[in-house]
């Protein structure tokens, strides 16, 4: 069912969720894992993350595909990477034109598990793949992220009242 599976990386933190639902996804398929990673230009020229340059930034993207790359194989699982460069907008887009390139069943990402309100402003990039994806899409959490929302959604009913 899942025979191209299309895996949306960030960070190692935001990924750990999304590379084992993949992993899953394609060992019960046998499947195909095109692990993406899309560099965002504008953080770095907006100079918001601590990179010299755009050569760091490429670099710190290529070693994050190649280490998750390299969790894929362990598994005995087919893979490969592709490394896309977007503006932080038009990130979801690109995860969804590397889907279609592919030819994908599925596009597994992680969330930071902010959710809610709390997410809108952000942009979730998530929810953006979401609404523009052709296949399904599997969001899984970053380990501890449901935790870290049950409570702030605890905290915030609690002061509500």
């Amino acid at each position: 069912m899942f025979e191209r599976i299309v895996l949306a990386v960030d960070s190692p933190d935001q990924a750990r969720g999304a590379v084992a639902a993949a992993v899953d996804l394609a060992t019960k398929s046998r499947g195909e894992v095109l692990i993406v990673h899309v560099h965002d230009t504008w953080l770095v020229s907006r100079q918001t993350v601590d990179l010299k340059t755009q050569d760091e930034a490429r670099s710190l993207s290529a070693a994050l595909l190649e280490a998750v790359l390299d969790v894929v194989r362990k598994e005995a699982l087919r893979g490969r990477r592709g490394l896309r460069v977007a503006q932080a907008a038009g990130v979801a887009r690109e995860i969804v034109q590397a889907a279609r390139d592919f030819g994908a069943d599925t596009i597994v990402l992680g969330s930071r598990g902010l959710g809610g309100f709390a997410g809108l402003p952000l942009g979730s990039v998530a929810y953006r793949v979401i609404q523009l994806a052709d296949c399904p899409v599997v969001v899984a959490r970053a380990a501890g992220a449901s935790a870290a929302a049950r409570d702030r959604d605890e905290r915030q009913t609690a002061s509500a009242a």
